[in-house]
């Protein structure tokens, strides 16, 4: 999820958290948060993509991709934009699935 990154800066800063110098600071740690959930929760989807399959895991993928954009995109202040961030790294599991499919065939 790297669609946030030309405008992060900008959008912490309308959030007013802190003073404009630290905004660069927040902005950080808003785009770095889903980077942090996903690696939280990788080894279980890549379990759970194991037992029941990749297709079902990569359309739960998608759909929380597209509940997580839904909150960051409506958040009213910088917290539940961060929440709806962390939300999208904690239910991205495509990435590791795709891992996965990959290596699978590469072994084939």
């Amino acid at each position: 999820m790297f669609d946030s990154f030309p405008y992060a800066w900008v959008m912490v800063r309308d959030f007013d958290v802190g003073d404009k110098s630290n905004a660069s600071f927040y902005a950080g740690i808003f785009i770095s948060t889903f980077s942090f959930a996903e690696s939280l929760t990788g080894l279980f989807w890549g379990g759970f993509s194991d037992r029941i399959g990749r297709k079902p895991v990569l359309l739960m993928g998608c759909a929380g991709t597209m509940l997580s954009l839904v909150c960051v995109g409506f958040a009213s202040n910088f917290w539940l934009a961060l929440a709806g961030r962390a939300l999208g790294g904690l239910l991205s599991q495509y990435s590791i699935c795709l891992l996965s499919l990959r290596t699978s065939n590469l072994l084939d």
